[in-house]
């Protein structure tokens, strides 16, 4: 029997509308969104008036914003990920010939793992 205790996936503040059987993360939703803006725009049978189409484009640098935002945590937590796992590759390389127990490996590792659940979250919208 092993005494290292299971990886639980990290839990993260959720919206209310989670719960709806469509919600789709930020950044599906956003690019799905786009994508319709955009097939809008593109048909050649719909005639916008000007008012709409400011409407639709003013709506375009928003998702825009938003994914950049979504882009730009994830990013953010993708590097603080590459540094912590960099300094464990630097202290592994320097524990050369040491033995480490699978805990202490287990807790070395850990958080690098959240960090990796929590930038696909922020991407995906899922674990």
């Amino acid at each position: 029997m092993s005494n290292i205790t299971p990886l639980v996936p990290p839990t993260f503040n959720q919206d209310a509308d989670t719960n709806k059987p469509n919600h789709l993360p930020a950044t599906v939703a956003a690019l799905v969104e786009l994508d319709q803006i955009i097939t809008k725009l593109q048909n050649p049978l719909t005639h916008h008036s000007p008012t709409a189409l400011r409407l639709l484009v003013e709506r375009l640098a928003e998702l825009n914003q938003e994914i950049e935002q979504v882009l730009s945590t994830s990013n953010q937590t993708l590097a603080r990920t590459s540094e912590g796992m960099q300094s464990l590759l630097d202290l592994l390389r320097l524990a050369d010939g040491t033995p480490f127990p699978a805990r202490q490996l287990f807790s070395l590792l850990t958080p690098l793992h959240q960090e990796l659940l929590l930038a696909r979250y922020q991407l995906v919208g899922r674990v």
